[in-house]
């Protein structure tokens, strides 16, 4: 997916050809790119009132990056969820979930990943960001590090499907229309110890045709659920127009679809019985 609009032509025919597009997307692409054309209207964006945001930067051994926090209004160790943006994007597009699960009980950790498309890297960062909450002293009174989850959309969907099969001490993991590379999904997958759910959207160039069928495939118990109609971005938020010029239009009914099956496995999991007064948003 697309974060800026300054790339030249050269570098974006890479970026095309790693995204698996086939030619004519490729030529629509640039022509949404040259002419800063959108094709969807404006969809309206999830508001939340009196949601707590911390911003830090990390220094971990792989790599350096921003992080934006959201603190849900309890004195209680609350659960975690880390929640990983996909190819060329960053933390702000999934501004969204971390405002809706903040809302419903949640610590939402969401990082800017350090790596352009190195997802090894990626998920070797989320492991160490994991351990960096669950260690570190300033946040042991703030969170639950019992009850802790990876959520992940696109190619973040697969650097926290890496870093799952690498976290025996986790509870969840959710893929949000995951999106293999070279098999190492599905190899991963065959490790993965922990509760996973993935959510897919229809086949298309931006899903890889829908590869997460082999994660799928090789996880040991897989819940999937495949959201009728909805198109790669239905699983962003928000999304942008450009990522909307390239996957479809993103809807309301879809995104929100997204948040119910999310939520409900979220909160199944994660959720004890002393934070069931919490009420949820679907």
């Amino acid at each position: 997916m697309f974060s800026r609009l300054s790339i030249t032509a050269p570098r974006m025919k890479g970026i095309l050809k790693r995204l698996h597009l086939d030619r004519s997307t490729a030529v629509l692409v640039l022509a949404a790119i040259g002419t800063g054309l959108a094709s969807c209207a404006h969809n309206k964006q999830f508001v939340a009132k009196d949601v707590t945001l911390e911003t830090i930067h990390v220094q971990l051994p792989a790599g350096n990056a921003d992080i934006d926090i959201y603190w849900p209004d309890t004195d209680e160790p609350a659960p975690v969820v880390i929640i990983t943006h996909g190819f060329m994007r960053v933390r702000q597009n999934m501004a969204g979930w971390g405002k809706h699960l903040v809302k419903a009980g949640f610590v939402a950790v969401i990082p800017d990943l350090p790596a352009w498309s190195d997802h090894a890297r990626n998920s070797r960062f989320i492991t160490e960001l994991q351990a960096f909450f669950v260690d570190h002293e300033a946040w042991k009174q703030r969170i639950d590090p019992t009850r802790l989850g990876l959520m992940g959309f696109s190619a973040g969907g697969l650097s926290s499907l890496l870093s799952a099969a690498d976290s025996p001490n986790l509870a969840l993991w959710v893929g949000l229309d995951p999106v293999d590379v070279d098999g190492m999904g599905a190899r991963a997958a065959a490790m993965i110890q922990v509760r996973t759910i993935v959510l897919t959207a229809e086949p298309s160039a931006c899903n890889a045709h829908g590869n997460a069928r082999d994660i799928i495939a090789a996880l040991p118990n897989p819940e999937h659920s495949s959201v009728a109609g909805a198109v790669h971005v239905d699983a962003e938020w928000p999304t942008s127009w450009i990522g909307e010029f390239i996957c479809g239009c993103s809807t309301e009914e879809k995104r929100g679809e997204f948040n119910r099956l999310a939520t409900n496995a979220l909160r199944e999991t994660l959720m004890v019985p002393s934070m069931s007064g919490i009420q949820w948003e679907h």
